[in-house]
């Protein structure tokens, strides 16, 4: 393929609007032998003279004529590729940006987020959808999901990052429960049948409880799988079982239904909640305008600071 210079098709165009090398020259800042030894350049790309003197004018061939368009409109798109990256303006904006967000995630920064949505991007329009493990790479790299919102302990390396907020993990049970008084024996927390939720596949919660009990040559005897936290929180409330669920939702729960609220006999890591996008997004400044409100908005409602 021949390495087509961009300043000889801008040339090309001039030349065909002045219809004349001096006029050119002159336009352009250049003497009439260069745009002349130009002029030669494009003949040979092209094929053709594609400007015939005519008198003190020149005359454009039909070749000219013909590619004159395609030439404009490839000027057009290279200007459009290195020009700086517009500006977003989240008041005139009606972008839709998609994010994926475990339910117990939206239902802690969603309502905030959307609060804020509708006073600063009034026309902003957000759509979250439930996680995809399988496929989130794919999903970010193609552009389908903007942000995920996810607790992960092996993020891939080729996506970029910012900490939204911290929880923990604590126990729940019903505030009369048989064999528990603010208290929970290893034993127990062992015995007594726990309430969980399926979630996703791969879901981080469970997978790190029960990866630290088989470091202790330990497990869970029974537990019983709901599809939200919602539920597992009335179940607990109604019977004998327990749960394992993030301090900010135990909290929310406990102002409604009969729960204590207990710390596991187990050591486990903090619950890092980050948004994760690919590279691709990285400069999208809509995008950037994105990630810093979820930030401001996650820490602006974060429930860990005294915890």
């Amino acid at each position: 393929m021949n390495n087509v210079d961009i300043k000889l098709l801008n040339l090309f165009v001039v030349l065909l609007n002045e219809r004349s090398v001096s006029n050119t020259a002159e336009r352009l800042g250049l003497t009439q032998p260069a745009v002349s030894l130009a002029l030669s350049r494009l003949r040979e790309l092209f094929h053709d003279p594609l400007l015939l003197r005519s008198g003190r004018r020149m005359t454009p061939t039909n070749r000219a004529l013909q590619i004159e368009s395609s030439v404009r409109n490839m000027l057009s798109d290279y200007s459009a590729l290195t020009s700086p990256p517009t500006v977003f303006d989240a008041t005139k904006s009606t972008r839709i940006f998609v994010i994926t967000a475990p339910e117990h995630v939206e239902l802690r920064l969603i309502p905030n987020l959307l609060a804020k949505l509708r006073s600063l991007a009034p026309h902003v329009q957000l759509e979250v959808k439930a996680p995809n493990p399988e496929r989130s790479f794919e999903l970010l790299e193609s552009g389908e999901v903007d942000l995920r919102l996810a607790w992960l302990i092996h993020p891939n390396v080729a996506l970029r990052s910012l900490l939204c907020f911290q929880d923990k993990m604590v126990c729940i049970a019903k505030t009369n429960h048989p064999r528990i008084k603010s208290h929970l024996s290893l034993n127990d927390f062992l015995s007594i049948p726990h309430a969980r939720t399926l979630g996703a596949r791969g879901n981080t919660t469970n997978r790190v409880i029960d990866e630290t009990l088989h470091g202790l040559g330990k497990q869970i005897s029974m537990s019983f799988q709901m599809q939200n936290f919602g539920t597992v929180a009335n179940v607990v409330g109604s019977t004998d079982m327990i749960a394992m669920i993030p301090y900010s939702l135990a909290v929310k729960f406990a102002e409604q239904l009969p729960l204590q609220i207990i710390d596991p006999p187990i050591r486990l890591p903090r619950i890092k909640y980050a948004a994760y996008w690919h590279e691709r997004s990285q400069n999208d400044t809509g995008h950037q305008w994105l990630r810093q409100l979820i930030v401001k908005v996650a820490k602006e409602s974060s429930v860990l600071s005294h915890t």
